[in-house]
């Protein structure tokens, strides 16, 4: 398979993702008071709630659920398209790097002779078993160092060569328009300044957040907004 065509089963993959996780984002932790039930091959995914003083105080939301809901995707895709498509989780990067912590200056970049090995979080292989798509998941809009040590993974073509697709895919809660930095999308737009080359995609759950006050909280994907 070559690179576009994996392109165009990953974004594919990636669209039922944000499906899933939109699905799933109606299962919050302590707010249902009748029993759900959950149709054959529909997301079992529940958004587990944060305790403060032993009482329920909000909903997590964290890039382990875009992970999982990726996994669960690219499985059920891969079944029904017939594709041989393989992955790994937490897999080690083949060049080393340095500056990720503060102890080593917070400047991330490779560092061939001097680093140590990363991680991506998630990595999918060929039917040769070889890496064909690096991917990165961010959740909750981190700061600009923690987006940074991400796209100098991504970006680097010691990572497999131009042939390997890179990936970038974050969810936030909500969102607010604008070009301030202030504001989610001018903050995610600066963010990305510093990528060269890696595919964006961000899924906002509650959609804008000014539409909250109206009863409406459907998810948005919103890589169009940031991406333009």
């Amino acid at each position: 398979m070559d690179k576009q065509d994996l392109k165009k089963h990953v974004d594919a993959i990636i669209e039922k993702t944000f499906f899933r996780l939109s699905n799933a984002y109606q299962h919050k932790e302590g707010y249902t008071k009748t029993p759900i039930t959950c149709p054959k091959k529909e997301c079992r995914l529940v958004f587990p709630a944060y305790y403060k003083d032993k009482e329920k105080n909000g909903t997590r939301i964290s890039e382990q659920e875009l992970r999982f809901c990726f996994v669960e995707a690219l499985n059920d895709y891969c079944d029904t398209k017939g594709l041989n498509l393989f992955y790994s989780i937490e897999t080690p990067t083949i060049d080393k790097y340095s500056g990720f912590t503060k102890k080593e200056g917070c400047n991330p970049k490779p560092n061939s002779d001097g680093g140590r090995s990363a991680e991506f979080d998630l990595v999918i292989f060929d039917e040769n078993l070889k890496r064909k798509c690096l991917i990165e998941f961010k959740a909750n809009n981190a700061d600009e160092h923690e987006h940074l040590k991400d796209f100098v993974k991504l970006n680097n073509s010691e990572e497999g060569g131009d042939d390997v697709l890179r990936y970038f895919i974050e969810v936030i809660k909500s969102y607010t328009e604008g070009d301030s930095t202030k504001r989610t999308v001018g903050s995610l737009k600066k963010k990305l300044e510093i990528n060269n080359g890696a595919i964006f995609y961000c899924y906002a759950l509650e959609g804008k957040s000014d539409r909250r006050s109206k009863g409406d909280v459907q998810g948005e994907n919103i890589s169009d907004k940031i991406n333009k």
